[in-house]
């Protein structure tokens, strides 16, 4: 069975996008998720989104900014019991894939986001239909989707469901160390395309690049170890010690399961008071208006979204020196990069971008055009309608591929 929709135009593509987490959950994956759901939409494709049902209050299903979204039954937090996150999860895999099979006609092609158990459902749905599907991995390095699935970390067994998931027909990687961690975990380099995430470039942009009278730093993204969270407040506790004028402000945007220890640790710091934490907010622009520098001090990172909607907004930004940042941000070209994990570098980094304006301004618009040239939303929906109609297209391969399967599978359940 393949797609309805061709190079000849006979009817729209029809997309099933399956994401663990949707709407009200707000996080990096789901907003891409949602954004690239309505530029498909606007693009002419048909989308529906597939999504767990964990929190009560919400609807069955409803339509968000024109995209139908549809949750399927989960335990956790539905019923606010806790210790069924566990349970939920396997309850998640099981309605995931009677809704899959139950709408089964009303799709033609699979995008799964993130690399977990529900991709290993979904792809096992999926070729049982005889339909494509592509599957985007969410992270590399220390907190890599293959890594989580070998150790178990989201749901215990997920090693045993990994070689269903890289069955998938097609692989999006968000940058190199993705794809060398799946090539390691036996995938065919044919079946991986390397592309980023995409940014709205219609938003907020800056054109003052002169301090605000308080300057403030702003980090956006989940309270959580991975985030290096803790290492920019420490920097941020050295520049304000040392700061000439009035210290400057902190602003975090995000919540997550480490807030409190970020709270002790800014007050054992003696920075609590120009630190600020702003909770999850659907909208940052308010934010990116009211600071000076963006910063990620990420330990680990697939793609940052408010790394690229910072760039688009023409922040100057400060990152890490991990995988998904140095692909998108040179050093001194468009923005400032620093050892991960180093207080000290990234506290001298951040002191030299509020000191020089011109640095500020030349940073700034070199990380908008970087966004525009390599980051549109509208051209990162292309290359996704196209790798579907790609995927398709290999489905007319499967039987040799599962022998090779068959094979790296094995060799994959050999690794570490």
């Amino acid at each position: 069975m393949g797609l309805r929709h061709d190079s000849a135009g006979r009817g729209p593509l029809r997309v099933l996008l399956i994401v663990r987490l949707f709407h009200p959950w707000v996080g990096g994956t789901e907003r891409h998720a949602h954004k690239l759901a309505r530029m498909l939409i606007q693009q002419g494709a048909e989308v529906q989104v597939l999504t767990g049902w964990w929190f009560r209050g919400t609807p069955r299903s409803e339509a968000l900014d024109g995209v139908p979204v549809f949750r399927h039954l989960t335990l956790w937090e539905f019923f606010g019991v806790k210790g069924l996150r566990k349970l939920g999860g396997y309850l998640y895999i099981v309605t995931l894939m009677w809704q899959m099979w139950r709408r089964r006609e009303h799709y033609d092609v699979v995008h799964v986001h993130g690399l977990n158990y529900h991709a290993a459902a979904a792809v096992a749905v999926a070729r049982r239909l005889g339909k494509p599907t592509i599957v985007k991995l969410a992270n590399s390095g220390p907190a890599s989707d293959i890594l989580k699935m070998r150790e178990d970390r989201q749901l215990a067994l997920s090693r045993l469901m990994l070689p269903a998931a890289l069955r998938s027909d097609r692989f999006v990687a968000l940058n190199t160390q993705v794809t060398s961690e799946l090539v390691a975990a036996g995938v065919p380099p044919e079946r991986i395309v390397e592309m980023p995430n995409g940014v709205d470039l219609d938003g907020w942009r800056k054109s003052d690049f002169g301090l605000h009278q308080r300057p403030c730093l702003l980090a956006v993204g989940r309270l959580h170890p991975q985030k290096g969270l803790d290492t920019l407040l420490r920097a941020f506790a050295h520049l304000a010690q040392t700061w000439p004028g009035e210290t400057p402000c902190l602003v975090l945007v995000g919540e997550g399961p480490v807030r409190a220890q970020l709270c002790e640790l800014a007050g054992s710091l003696d920075i609590h008071r120009h630190v600020h934490f702003a909770g999850s907010q659907p909208d940052v622009t308010p934010y990116l208006v009211a600071a000076d520098v963006f910063v990620l001090a990420s330990r680990a990172e697939g793609l940052s979204n408010a790394l690229l909607e910072a760039l688009a907004a023409g922040m100057p930004v400060v990152v890490s020196d991990v995988a998904g940042n140095r692909e998108v941000v040179s050093d001194g070209s468009n923005g400032l990069v620093v050892e991960g994990g180093d207080e000290a570098s990234l506290a001298a980094a951040l002191r030299r971008m509020l000191e020089d304006e011109r640095l500020r301004e030349k940073l700034g618009t070199e990380g908008r055009r970087v966004a525009e040239g390599r980051y549109s939303l509208a051209g990162v929906a292309r290359a996704y309608r196209q790798l579907s109609l790609d995927a398709a297209s290999a489905i007319r391969d499967r039987p040799a591929e599962d022998e090779r399967a068959a094979a790296s599978t094995h060799a994959s359940r050999e690794q570490p």
